[in-house]
């Protein structure tokens, strides 16, 4: 009795889910993601030392922001896509065993991000879902970068102008029938291929580039999720049904 009890409830709470889903409704809503780096996803600081030279690029935070369309396909399942602006920052340390060198400056990518996921929807209560999603995303990086001042060199250089990404995401929105839907959840993203290639040297009396070193940067990272989806009025939902 207890299992058939289990079994009930399991199967009204996937009932009501398909009932109050979002088959074809079209939402729109902003987000902002704060970025974060983890070792645990192999975005931790890089080391190189060439000769006397210690180089070293570490991940910090960074952040995304930007605008959210969904379409509901059916009962379940949604769509989502939309364009994002993202910053990733970063911080270069070199330093040498031999003299007082220590640099530790800070650099930036600017990244432009157009995704495509499937979304699932479970229902946790009247207001509160559960919501996950899987699929990719095309990243367009507009130049390659540099820095620099007159004791070192450094200059990125972009994979390609654009680059494919996995990405995955897992969260809790809140529905109200008149202020719109509050988001927040977590996002991992992992490109196929490195994102740039940054190298970096000394600059010598006679303004030549030496000891140069190479880094191979991954644009693995995860984020925050906070969005925003504007109500979506009740007549319009019904004219699109007929």
């Amino acid at each position: 009795m207890k299992l058939h009890g289990v079994l009930t409830c399991a199967f009204l709470l996937l009932l009501s889910s398909a009932i109050l889903a979002q088959e074809r409704v079209t939402t729109i809503g902003i987000q902002l993601k704060p970025i974060l780096s983890s070792d645990l996803i192999n975005t931790g600081p890089q080391n190189q030392k060439i000769e006397d030279i210690n180089y070293s690029i570490t991940p910090r935070s960074g952040y995304a922001f930007g605008m959210v369309i969904r379409k509901g396909l059916t009962k379940l399942i949604s769509l989502e896509t939309g364009i994002n602006y993202v910053r990733k920052s970063f911080d270069l340390r070199i330093t040498d065993d031999q003299s007082q060198l220590d640099i530790d400056e800070a650099f930036s990518y600017v990244m432009y991000e157009i995704p495509i996921t499937g979304l699932i929807y479970v229902q946790l209560s009247r207001k509160l879902f559960l919501n996950t999603s899987f699929g990719i995303a095309a990243d367009f990086l507009p130049s390659d970068w540099d820095s620099g001042n007159p004791q070192y060199y450094h200059r990125s250089f972009r994979t390609s102008w654009v680059l494919p990404s996995l990405l995955a995401n897992v969260g809790f929105e809140y529905r109200t029938e008149e202020d719109g839907y509050f988001y927040l959840g977590f996002s991992y993203k992992r490109p196929f291929t490195s994102i740039t290639t940054a190298k970096i040297g000394i600059v010598d009396t006679n303004q030549q580039i030496i000891k140069q070193s190479s880094f191979e940067i991954l644009g693995n990272y995860l984020t925050i999720d906070l969005r925003y989806f504007f109500h979506e009025n009740p007549e319009r939902k019904a004219r699109r049904k007929k």
